[in-house]
């Protein structure tokens, strides 16, 4: 169940388990900061969205002065574990705008994972992950050239395989080896004879009060 503002009304343990997690890692922290002239900020965090391990959190600052109206900003969070159990904080683009998103809690995550690997939802079973870099199943457009068989993304992913660069700059490849240089992450690797584009976790902005945490 949703309230008024489309924020989930009942935590399921695992989430409350991760929000205090995510709380703890300084990724934010909640309550209420003033001085004695009554300025100050108060931070608050509610739940829209999870499935079996993942939630989306809303991460809402209200500042407040007296005489004038107070100023709310809101960052959204995908907040999860790696394969070694570390916390991951991921800066997504809101859900609250979209019914289908809010239809579920489930669709919640998978409108928000749509976004961040700029597929649909229904392609994100068809996708191979390593942290913050997937390998999205698509045809190598035409006129794409190859270029050196080895990229390093994020600083951690080394990527090798038979790359190809398409016009619109995005990078293809077939036959992908992807390890994580702080093996935080297991090899991932692509089949040959099927290509996949290339995509690096797309990150929301955030207003500065919260902070990501994870590649």
């Amino acid at each position: 169940m949703r309230n008024e503002w489309n924020a989930i009304t009942e935590w399921p343990e695992f989430a409350k388990k991760l929000r205090y997690e995510a709380e703890k890692a300084g990724v934010f922290q909640t309550g209420i900061e003033s001085d004695k002239r009554q300025r100050g900020s108060a931070i608050n965090c509610d739940l829209y969205g999870y499935n079996n391990d993942l939630i989306v959190l809303q991460i809402r600052q209200c500042i407040f002065r007296p005489g004038r109206f107070n100023k709310v900003r809101k960052d959204y969070y995908l907040i999860g574990k790696t394969e070694t159990g570390g916390l991951f904080a991921h800066p997504v683009e809101t859900p609250a705008r979209s019914k289908k998103a809010l239809e579920t809690p489930e669709n919640t995550v998978n409108w928000v994972l749509g976004k961040i690997w700029d597929c649909s939802p229904d392609e994100l079973p068809l996708i191979k992950r390593q942290g913050d870099i997937a390998f999205i199943p698509a045809p190598l457009p035409a006129g794409s050239i190859e270029i050196d068989n080895c990229v390093t993304l994020r600083n951690t992913h080394k990527i090798t395989g038979r790359i190809m660069r398409a016009p619109d700059g995005k990078l293809y490849i077939e036959r992908a080896t992807a390890k994580h240089t702080k093996n935080q992450h297991t090899t991932v690797r692509t089949p040959k004879g099927a290509w996949y584009r290339i995509q690096e976790g797309i990150r929301a902005k955030v207003w500065g009060f919260t902070t990501p945490k994870g590649d």
